[in-house]
């Protein structure tokens, strides 16, 4: 019987890494070790909704059935949570077998020698269908540390029910900054105030992301410095404020509680009309758990450059200091690869980045999956190719420019303090 044990990111956990990683560097690395009966059992760790985890258990099963001697544990939890327990995990030297890895935090895991090589030796796994441009989002020094088991790219969502009822013009092409501000500043008017436009989304480093993009720059440089100013900050910050002050966006104490869960999300609780995101984000019960449907778009821009790009919408990795990675390998192999898993799985983590997996899915898809899907296939002729792996510490800077957003709406920094400060604490983070 496998066993489901349910369960922000802190610069302080996050320093846990470091520790955890030295651990695991020492640890043993044998082959899998078989239990009494020839049985192996392994781990398997992720993060998600429950939607999410219906599905996974089920492609789970399947395989335990195809794969008699192996049992699997699993165990989900929602993102921020996910990575603290991860962490913890990490610095007691008891790291899943398989885990769920993002593409912001593979470098500091590979370059810390926590992830196991999945291109040779007894991880390897198959990645023949797999989209190559994908594949470079998980390899680290020539080395494959991840291995995406979908793709997904930036999204902006909205009730196309209110913004109709209230008037606010619709995103359609070649959409505008100026043009979404007038329309979710008439979402707020509109609803005096109860529901707002969107959620505040200055904090959100994803997001910042994409708008440089738009304006030829990057979070990081190929050296792994930072890619911007203080001045970028400062002025994306001032943009985002400005909607807050004018009702356009969420107010403070709503958004800084926004931590990636539904729970806080405004969105989901009915306290914001739009807002930004991943299109591996609406899985089959979305339109369920949001309380109505919703229509996507590609992200506003100044400049006729979109800025979004081809994401690895997630990684699965094998520990290095798994005793087990050749069952590791075959459970990573068969959720990216074997058909009957994909039909399973559908769009739960975003387009299949296998190619034959990802025609057999897309022609099955209803709902909240289906509408991804287009939009995917819509949008894809305008998005880049992802940048490498960003460097070690990247992890700590997205959480700190979060964290020091909070001193920008509480007022407790003026704007051009809080971005210099965050330049600051950024550049350590990626030098130390």
């Amino acid at each position: 019987m496998r066993r489901n044990r349910r369960p922000g990111v802190s610069a302080r956990v996050l320093a846990l890494v470091a520790l955890g990683c030295m651990l695991g560097a020492t640890a043993a690395c044998k082959s899998d070790a078989a239990e009494p009966g020839g049985n192996v059992t392994i781990r398997f760790d992720w993060w998600g909704n429950p939607d999410r985890a219906e599905v996974t258990e089920k492609a789970v099963s399947l395989f335990e059935q195809k794969n008699p001697t192996i049992k699997v544990d699993t165990s989900y939890a929602e993102f921020n949570a996910y990575f603290q327990k991860l962490v913890t995990q990490v610095a007691g030297g008891g790291a899943p077998d398989v885990f769920q890895m993002d593409y912001r935090y593979v470098r500091e895991y590979a370059d810390r020698n926590q992830l196991a090589p999945l291109d040779n030796g007894p991880a390897k796994v198959d990645t023949s269908n797999i989209t190559p441009q994908l594949l470079s989002g998980g390899t680290v020094n020539g080395k494959l540390f991840g291995i995406p088991p979908t793709q997904n790219t930036q999204v902006f969502s909205y009730d196309f029910a209110q913004w109709q009822s209230s008037g606010a013009t619709a995103p359609s092409e070649g959409w505008t900054w100026a043009n979404m501000q007038a329309a979710t500043q008439k979402i707020s008017d509109s609803t005096g105030g109860k529901v707002r436009g969107v959620g505040d989304f200055g904090g959100i480093e994803d997001w910042f992301e994409v708008w440089l993009r738009q304006q030829g720059k990057a979070i990081y440089t190929p050296e792994g410095k930072l890619g911007y100013t203080a001045a970028d900050v400062e002025k994306w910050w001032q943009m985002t404020d400005g909607w807050r002050r004018s009702g356009a966006s969420t107010p403070a104490e709503l958004t800084t509680k926004m931590d990636g869960s539904q729970a806080n999300d405004p969105v989901a609780q009915k306290l914001a009309s739009s807002g930004f995101g991943y299109d591996s984000g609406f899985t089959a019960k979305s339109w369920e758990i949001l309380g109505r449907e919703f229509k996507l778009s590609g992200f506003p821009s100044d400049s006729g450059k979109l800025g979004q790009y081809v994401k690895p919408a997630m990684m699965f990795s094998i520990a290095q200091s798994s005793t087990k990675k050749e069952a590791a390998a075959k459970l990573i192999n068969f959720l990216i690869n074997d058909p009957e898993a994909g039909k399973i799985l559908g769009m739960s983590r975003g387009l299949p980045a296998n190619a034959k997996v990802r025609e057999q899915v897309g022609s099955t898809l209803t709902g909240p999956p289906q509408v991804a899907f287009q939009y995917e296939q819509t949008i894809q002729p305008k998005l880049e190719q992802a940048p490498p792996p960003p460097p070690k510490g990247a992890g700590t800077v997205k959480s700190t420019f979060q964290r020091i957003y909070d001193d920008v709406i509480f007022a407790r920094l003026t704007i051009p303090q809080a971005a210099a400060k965050f330049i600051g604490e950024a550049q350590q983070a990626i030098s130390s």
